[in-house]
């Protein structure tokens, strides 16, 4: 018997340690899990995309009302989808803010030291962490997008202003690439809230870089130092997704969101790893 027991613990010892792809699905489903407990990660998106919606219907409304009243250089220079995201920069520090509230709120709790102690993995940890907020902010920012495009041009068509369809040229181009703007600050969030730790740094910091900062730098004298950043910063790269802004090509827009996206997450992943919780 004794014999059998001895076989029995040292089949359990030997056993082999659970599969990669299991031990990330296991740290997955408890970030999930975690994440939809928190009541303010159900409601603020809620209220967030209403408000956005709302707000780029009123913005819109304004302008077809306006519309009978202009002249022919102010028609000629018109734009149906600027004007109906003219909320974006709310929807951007909406973004921000929600990928970075999904981490700091662990680390407000203390329920961060309670992660890191089931899962030593840290780096997976993170990972975690960046796909529940990327495919969040996805969703997210898909209703935000497309809701305020097709309620805003249908007030331009209602009011007999000019209005814009999805299979006009490179509108869909346009509002896809709105989507990733959102989703790219949603991340940009999330990384930062990993290297400051802190809520209201963190909300700082996105208001800091995603509105201050722009309005900052449009403001310095251009010179070769300003030629070759002011048009890289987040809000820039966002803004040329609409319009076109300093020569940007969208690749480079996009190239640029992804940049940041990767130095930041490169940051954040090297600060958790070398850092106490």
């Amino acid at each position: 018997m004794s014999r059998a027991l001895a076989a029995s613990g040292a089949g359990a010892a030997g056993q082999a340690p659970p599969a990669a792809y299991r031990r990330a699905g296991a740290v997955l489903a408890a970030e999930w899990i975690k994440l939809r407990s928190l009541r303010s990660m159900l409601v603020t998106p809620l209220l967030g995309a209403v408000a956005c919606v709302g707000l780029a219907d009123l913005a819109v409304r304004h302008h077809a009302t306006g519309w009978p009243h202009l002249d022919a250089v102010q028609r000629a220079q018109f734009e149906p989808l600027a004007i109906n995201f003219n909320f974006v920069t709310l929807g951007i520090l909406l973004f921000g803010v929600l990928g970075a509230l999904v981490v700091t709120n662990e680390y407000g709790s203390g329920l961060i030291r309670t992660t890191l102690a089931a899962t030593p993995q840290r780096g997976l940890v993170l990972a975690a962490k960046a796909v529940l907020a990327g495919l969040g902010s996805f969703a997210l920012a898909m209703v935000i997008t497309f809701g305020a495009f097709f309620t805003g041009q249908g007030i331009l068509s209602g009011a007999h202003a000019p209005h814009l369809s999805l299979n006009d040229h490179h509108v869909l181009g346009h509002l896809l690439g709105m989507v990733y703007y959102m989703t790219a600050a949603g991340l940009i969030g999330l990384f930062t809230g990993v290297l400051v730790r802190s809520a209201a740094v963190a909300v700082t910091s996105m208001f800091g870089l995603l509105l201050v900062l722009p309005v900052l730098a449009d403001k310095i004298t251009p010179d070769a130092v300003t030629r070759h950043t002011v048009p890289y910063l987040p809000m820039n790269l966002g803004d040329r997704m609409l319009r076109p802004l300093l020569g940007l090509s969208p690749g480079i827009a996009v190239a640029g969101l992804a940049a940041w996206v990767l130095v930041l997450a490169g940051a954040a992943a090297f600060s958790l790893r070398g850092r106490d919780a």
